[in-house]
Order: C-alpha cells, then sequence, then structure tokens
C-alpha cells in the first residue's frame, strides 16, 4: 500500500477517534458544571431549525448512550422550521427508532416540521406547560410543486408519501399510541386530513373520541348521538393538555425537573456532551462535501498520472475521507460503510498497478464505492416507502452527476494539462506513436526487428506481473505475458507482435510441483473466511470477525490470480456463490443454538394463554372504582381488587361499574 494511503488512513482514525466523545455538562439553569459522577441520562438540547449539527450532537449522544446503556432524553424548545432537509431528518429519525437505547422526548413552546416528527417518535413524550405541538407539514406548495406539470398532484403525492412515513414511525415506536392519537400526528402530517373532537353517546355509553369526516358522518347514520363535535384547526396543532388528554402526550411537566422523578433519575445525573470541534466543522463540510468527492476522485486519477508517489494522491484520499467523515458525523455513514468506501478504491488500484486487464477487482471496487456512497447518503438500505423512495432517487441522481463531473474534470485533466508548461514536466509522458512506414518504435526499435524476435527465445530479466523485461543477445526489451505471472531467469518464447507489443511465454512448460501448495492456501484461505463468515452470525464482534473473513476471501482470490486467471475467476465466482449459502444457513442454525435461543426473542404469547381464568367470572358483574379511571385504573369486585378500563370516558373514585368485556387480561367497565 502507498505511503499516502497509510498517512490518510492514519488522519482518518484519529479524526474518528477524537469526534467520537466529549466531556458532559450538568443540565440546570445556572453555570454549566462538570458531571462529578457517572450520568444516568443524557440531554440533547434542540432549538430551531434542525441541521447537520444538532443531527450531529444527537446522533453522538445516542452512539455515547448506547456505549454507556443510558437514556437519551430530547429537549425540544420552539424547535423545527421549514427548509428543514428531509434526508437529514428521516435518518435522525431511523438513528433514534433503530437504537437500542430509550429514548424520550420533552416539548416547550411551539414544536414543528422535522422537531414534531422526532417528538412523536421517540419511546415516549411530554410536555410542558406552555408547549404546542404539530405542523410536520403546511398546505403551501414547495418550489418542486410549483415546477411539476400537476402542481396540485404533486402536493398530494408529498402529503400522501410524508403520512405513509408517520405511519411507519408510529408503528414502530416502542410505545404504540391509542388510536386517537395516531389519527392526530396523521393530520399533522397530512394538513388535508379534517379531525373532529366529539363526545359519543352509543349503546348506552358516552366517551370522547376522534373522528374524520366519513367517520363522523357513519356514526350519525347507524343512529349514534354525536354531542359537541368541535372542528380541530388544519394544520393540526395540539396544546400540552390537548395532547395529554388524547393519550399522544405521557404527562404534562410543571418544570422540566419533574422529569427526573418520573423517569428516576437523580437530577444532579443528567449530562449534555458539550458541542465539540467536529459538530462545529459538520456545517461547513455539508457544503463541501460534492466539492471534495469530486475533488478527491480527481486527485486520485492526477496522482495516477503522475510519477511516483506525491502530494495529489495524499490530497485526494484525505479529501475522500473527510467527505465520509461527514457522513459518520450525523449517522449516515457507519464504520462498516467507510471501509467499503476504502476497500473499492484498494481494489481500483489493485486493478490499476497490480492486476491490470483483469477487470475484477475494478468491477468489484466500482460497486464498492457506488455502494458505500449511495448509503452513506442515507440511513436506510431498501426503501420501505415513498418518501424513502424519493431519498434513494435523489441520492442516485446526485451520484450520477458526481461521476459525470468527475469523468469530465479527469477527461480535462488528462486532454489539457500535459500541454500546460509547468505540467507537462509532472504527468507522465504517453509513448510516441510508431510511424505506419516502418520508422523507430515507441520502443527505440525498428518494426522489423521487433517483427524479427518472434519465436526467438530469451530470459525474463524481470519479474513479468504480467509486463517486464526480456534479455534476447544482450539487449532488453519491453514483453508482456498474456495474463500469468513469470520469475525472473525463466526462458521466455516471444509469441507474436502487435504493434510495438511483444507477447511472449515460457518456453518451457512451467513446474507445476508447488501448484498444489497454492492451491492448499487458496482452499485454506477460503475455508477460513467462510468460517470467520459463519462466526459472525454467532458472535457479536462489532463487525472485526465480519472484517476478517471479507480480508481471508479476498486474498484467496488474490492468491488464485497469482497462479492462473482461470483459477482466479474460479474462485471468485465460488465465493459469489457460497457466501450468501453460509450466511442462509447460518442464520437458520442461529435460533436452533443455545446462544440463538436466548439471543432471539420469543413471540409473544396469544392473549388467551395469559389471560388470568378468573377474570372470565367477572363478566356482568357490579364494583366500585378504587381509583380514578383515565381511562385505566383499579375496582373492586366481590373483595377482589382489579386492574381494569373504560371505553374512553373518565369515571372518579367511588363510582359503581359494571363489567361489559373481559378480553384476555383487559377487563373493560363503564358506568352503571
Amino acid at each position: 500500500m502507498r505511503p499516502s494511503f497509510l498517512l490518510s488512513w492514519l488522519l482518518t482514525g484519529l479524526v474518528l477517534a477524537t469526534a467520537c466523545g466529549g466531556p458532559l455538562q450538568r443540565v440546570d439553569a445556572d453555570p454549566p458544571q462538570a458531571v462529578a459522577r457517572e450520568p444516568q441520562v443524557l440531554v440533547v438540547t434542540l432549538a430551531g431549525k434542525l441541521g447537520t449539527q444538532e443531527l450531529a450532537r444527537s446522533t453522538r449522544a445516542l452512539r455515547e448512550a448506547e456505549a454507556r446503556g443510558l437514556k437519551v432524553v430530547f429537549r425540544l424548545q420552539d424547535a423545527g422550521s421549514l427548509g428543514e432537509s428531509v434526508d437529514d431528518v428521516q435518518s435522525l429519525l431511523d438513528r433514534v427508532q433503530g437504537s437500542p437505547v430509550e429514548t424520550v422526548a420533552v416539548v416547550q413552546g411551539r414544536v414543528t416540521q422535522g422537531a414534531a416528527q422526532l417528538a412523536v417518535s421517540t419511546s415516549r413524550l411530554y410536555c410542558l406547560g406552555n408547549a404546542r405541538l404539530g405542523e410536520i407539514q403546511k398546505p403551501e406548495q414547495e418550489w418542486s410543486d410549483v415546477f411539476s406539470t400537476d402542481p396540485e398532484s404533486a402536493m398530494a403525492r408529498r402529503f400522501d408519501a410524508m403520512r405513509e412515513a408517520v405511519r411507519g414511525r408510529l408503528e414502530r415506536r416502542r410505545e404504540r399510541l391509542r388510536p386517537d392519537a395516531q389519527k392526530l400526528v396523521l393530520a399533522m402530517a397530512d394538513p388535508r386530513l379534517q379531525l373532529f373532537a366529539a363526545t359519543v353517546r352509543e349503546g348506552g355509553f358516552e366517551r370522547s373520541r376522534v373522528l374524520d369526516a366519513d367517520e363522523l358522518t357513519a356514526l350519525r347514520a347507524g343512529g349514534a348521538v354525536v354531542v359537541a363535535a368541535e372542528q380541530l384547526e388544519r394544520p393540526l396543532m395540539l396544546s400540552a393538555r390537548a395532547a395529554e388528554d388524547h393519550g399522544l402526550s405521557s404527562g404534562t411537566l410543571q418544570s422540566f425537573d419533574q422529569l427526573a422523578e418520573l423517569l428516576g433519575y437523580d437530577r444532579d445525573a443528567a449530562g449534555e456532551l458539550v458541542i465539540d470541534w467536529a459538530e462545529h466543522m459538520v456545517g461547513w463540510l455539508e457544503l463541501l462535501q460534492p466539492f471534495l468527492l469530486v475533488a478527491g476522485f480527481v486527485l486520485i486519477l492526477f496522482e495516477v498520472k503522475t510519477p511516483g508517489v506525491g502530494l495529489p494522491g495524499l490530497l485526494g484520499v484525505l479529501f475522500l475521507a473527510l467527505a465520509m467523515f461527514h457522513s459518520y458525523l450525523v449517522g449516515l455513514a457507519e464504520v462498516t460503510e467507510i471501509l467499503v468506501f476504502f476497500l473499492g478504491l484498494a481494489a481500483i488500484a489493485v486493478e490499476i498497478f497490480v492486476l491490470p486487464g483483469t477487470v475484477v477487482f475494478g468491477a468489484a471496487g466500482f460497486l464498492c464505492l457506488v455502494l458505500a456512497l449511495v448509503l452513506s447518503r442515507q440511513s436506510f438500505v431498501l426503501p420501505q416507502n415513498a418518501l424513502e423512495e424519493g431519498i434513494l432517487l435523489h441520492n442516485l441522481a446526485n451520484l450520477t452527476l458526481l461521476f459525470v463531473m468527475v469523468l469530465a474534470l479527469g477527461f480535462a485533466t488528462w486532454r489539457l494539462l500535459p500541454k500546460v508548461p509547468w505540467f507537462n514536466r509532472v504527468f507522465l509522458p504517453p509513448p510516441e506513436p510508431a510511424p505506419a512506414g516502418g520508422g523507430q518504435s515507441g520502443l527505440g526499435l525498428p518494426n522489423a526487428s521487433l517483427v524479427a524476435l518472434v519465436g526467438r527465445i530469451g530470459t525474463a530479466a524481470t519479474v513479468l506481473r504480467p509486463t517486464g523485461t526480456m534479455e534476447l543477445d544482450g539487449d532488453r526489451h519491453d514483453v508482456v505475458t498474456e495474463g500469468e505471472f513469470v520469475e525472473p531467469g525463466t526462458p521466455l518464447r516471444v509469441l507474436y507482435v502487435q504493434g510495438n507489443r511483444v507477447v511472449v511465454a515460457a518456453a518451457t512448460p512451467p513446474d507445476r510441483s508447488a501448484e498444489s501448495g497454492s492451491v492448499g492456501v487458496v482452499v485454506l484461505l477460503v475455508v477460513v473466511g467462510l468460517a470467520l463468515l459463519a462466526a459472525e452470525v454467532f458472535f457479536v464482534s462489532f463487525g472485526v470477525i465480519a472484517v476478517l473473513s471479507g480480508v481471508a476471501l479476498l486474498s484467496a482470490v488474490f492468491v488464485a490470480f497469482q497462479d492462473s486467471i482461470a483459477f482466479g475467476v474460479t474462485m471468485l465466482v465460488f465465493e459469489a456463490i457460497a457466501a450468501p449459502a453460509v450466511l442462509t444457513l447460518a442464520f437458520k442454525l442461529l435460533p436452533r443454538t443455545p446462544f440463538g435461543r436466548q439471543l432471539i426473542l420469543d413471540g409473544p404469547a396469544s392473549p388467551a394463554a395469559a389471560a388470568d381464568p378468573g377474570q372470565s367470572t367477572l363478566l356482568h358483574q357490579t364494583g366500585v372504582t378504587l381509583s380514578p379511571l383515565r381511562p385505566a385504573g383499579f375496582a373492586r369486585f366481590d373483595g377482589r381488587k382489579v386492574d381494569v378500563v373504560t371505553r374512553g370516558e373518565m369515571l372518579p373514585a367511588g363510582a359503581t361499574v359494571v363489567v361489559v368485556e373481559v378480553a384476555g387480561n383487559r377487563v373493560v367497565v363503564a358506568a352503571k
């Protein structure tokens, strides 16, 4: 590996290591003091527009909390604004809902747009008294809608995509919301949805419900009495009291310090990561990322065109490392994507400098680059809804534009810079074309002399991989084999001459005595690589075993190509088939092993199996509430204390109730 690559990897590692941590501060109204003991929760305060700096800080807090086993509290103070990046907001939500960390949102002031999405996507939501939550989308056209052929349809598709995305977020929420609360959140995402808060009297029972226009019409047509149907505003904004009444909020706080009592932690043990230099630089890294990617690739092309190891290669790799570092800071890319990216660069370097003409390494390297660049711009692999499909198409369009710019600038570099007075001394000069009349060739010999070499036998003066130098009658000639590698001192026979290209092969059949040894090494590497690939499924290694498996499998292909191209292609095809098969088999065997049974959670038991048989006798019994039912609480039946729930109505303590339904462990009561 070149020194410039080693130095760039070292710099990248130092930057990542520095950005992964940071000191903690207490969260209170006084001047911040250093936390003297291990924090119990991490607080992330977000205000105003959610940009890349807020995204990077939230991502780092989630990583820190996951490493320490802490909870994360998002303190949203007048947060959310128009113009937020959909990609950034969705990546943060994916990070929040995909993390094992328990997350809590506290809403203070007016919270809209991406901050409102974040609030309803966390495990639990609390509000302060002055909170106003809603307006995930406003009923306004964006510039993309205006310039489309059908602006109204474009805006409708955008609302539909956001509503389905929010619906998916609610389904992934740890604590599922009540149906009424889910309707309210969907109305925040789709301002076309008109909701009504009404009291419905049906079947002798009266309860508060949130209804859309169709449900309201159907209830009235079915004979239900709808009392005080209040039309909710559009786009929907909820107060703290309304959010709690409809089950969207878990409670209304008098102050932020009250959260410590509800979550059970010491308020002095609430810490917040101090903003470090990496999060200060992420803002301008976002602006420079397209330039860094284009300039990085162009500088690497410049390095290929210039002799030796110089500044262009070092700067190119450093620019690419900074571009990937930006994606790592905001949570779009993990170490895996960064490794795949630089593995692709290494494979292309092998194709150019070590095994030219094999195509396999070049194609694999290009696919690794494309895969890493796409995954480093989004937080999902395959889109699950229309919103993610739009993000993927947008990223593919940007990536196509990136490659077009790199090719255009690379072509300009290749064709124009050699004509510039200073740069023509830096670039490698191309070989002079041979005259058609048989004059001097680029090798310094007449073409007729090259043709006269056909059939003659010389000796390899250097290693042929597959190009090198042959010595014949005291003269040295640049030659190339048809793909095989030849050691120095091997007798060579000139097969044919094509232009200035002298093609040779070993004059005597190659010694195959050591071939079994190379085949054995290849087989051993493949077996070790596949075994490590299976071990990655059974053991938690944070990707270390997977990286070792990849090194072993790639090394096997490399050694196989050293023997012959046919052997190398065979091993490449075999690994492409064997690796997915081994992974599939490992995932099928994992649930059957003791470790797998501990790792994989069992499905929930059926309600009938979990039910208390004695509760079925409570049906139609009359009892007295022991606590207020809002709508859940306790009631006593024949001296027995039972957890009960109403169908939505609120009942005070001491009220007489009757059991109207028993479903599993759920006892439903109504006022008698």
